[in-house]
């Protein structure tokens, strides 16, 4: 739910307003179905409870020909909660459909916050392969020798993935995207529906 609470906050935000069909038309777009594994159920679900729990506001407009639609809106907690999910993201490891929707998102944070949490990703990434690296060296020797040839699989993940973190804040640190606090960002331009994503 964390990766589609994101995603949804972040498209309402940077639209500087949108109907729930036009949430999901976008993050169709962005093939967010199968890197965040988000359903359309789930848009339309998170964009309510956004607005139940405060963190979009609803407005009801009358429908071309049809029923009323609800205009939603961020709330400036709906912002701070979207900025927290996206460090969130960053820095937890094992969790891939949340490092998805936060990198999808990653120009919501300052360049230096953006750079602190993806250092704090690799530090955690570098401290789990020493831990794999011991067990590997001194399996249990009841665990099943599958178990094993599983946990070479999750260290080659870990290690491509440090690769590409360590890659990340290398781009970040020499200037890569506009960042929360670049000229030209979501916190820089007045009229949000200009921004392109």
């Amino acid at each position: 739910m964390s990766a589609t609470k994101l995603l949804v906050l972040g498209i309402v935000h940077l639209s500087g307003g949108a109907h729930g069909y036009q949430v999901r038309s976008e993050l169709q777009s962005w093939g967010a179905e199968s890197w965040a594994k988000i359903k359309p159920g789930s848009i339309y679900h998170a964009l309510k409870k956004a607005a139940a729990d405060g963190l979009l506001t609803e407005h009801a407009e009358p429908g071309n020909s049809g029923p009323e639609r609800v205009l939603y809106r961020a709330t400036a907690r709906g912002r701070d909660e979207m900025v927290k999910l996206v460090r969130d993201g960053l820095r937890r490891t094992h969790d891939p459909d949340m490092l998805n929707a936060s990198i999808a998102m990653l120009p919501m944070l300052t360049r230096t916050d953006a750079i602190a949490q993806v250092n704090e990703r690799v530090a955690r990434l570098e401290a789990e392969l020493v831990e794999q690296a011991k067990w590997r060296e001194h399996p249990n020797r009841d665990a099943p020798e599958h178990v094993r040839d599983q946990a070479e699989l999750w260290a080659g993940h870990a290690r491509t993935e440090l690769e590409w973190a360590k890659s990340l804040s290398k781009r970040l640190s020499e200037g890569a995207y506009t960042m929360a606090d670049d000229p030209g960002s979501w916190r820089t331009v007045h009229d949000p529906l200009k921004m392109r994503f």
